[in-house]
């Protein structure tokens, strides 16, 4: 009995260590936000405000690209040549492009 239970642990234990270390947003691209247009973001060599700068990415900054790593608000990015930790706060997952108009033919009428 105590076999088999220690065997489910075992096994549970395993599931969230998969789970956990799975880099589920590896391949979501995102974009910087809430950046001010006269700014970058700082991509830091840790996950720490005091850590050394590596690189930055610009204000309007897109193909953000996660590898999944995380520690409390940092995540672990690449960008163009950089790689390196920035907070999570200024970036979202970039979605498709919105349309925002289109050309009708001069005879249309509604």
């Amino acid at each position: 009995m105590l076999g088999s239970i220690t065997a489910r642990a075992f096994l549970a234990a395993l599931a969230l260590l998969s789970a956990a270390a799975a880099p589920s947003s590896a391949q979501t691209a995102m974009r910087v936000v809430g950046v001010a247009p006269n700014d970058v973001l700082n991509v830091r060599e840790y996950p720490s405000p005091g850590a050394r700068i590596v690189g930055i990415i610009p204000p309007d900054g897109r193909g953000v690209a996660p590898n999944g790593d995380r520690v409390g608000n940092w995540i672990f990015v690449s960008h163009r040549r950089v790689e390196g930790w920035i907070d999570r706060r200024y970036v979202v997952v970039d979605g498709p492009a919105i349309r925002r108009g289109r050309s009708y033919p001069d005879d249309m009428t509604e």
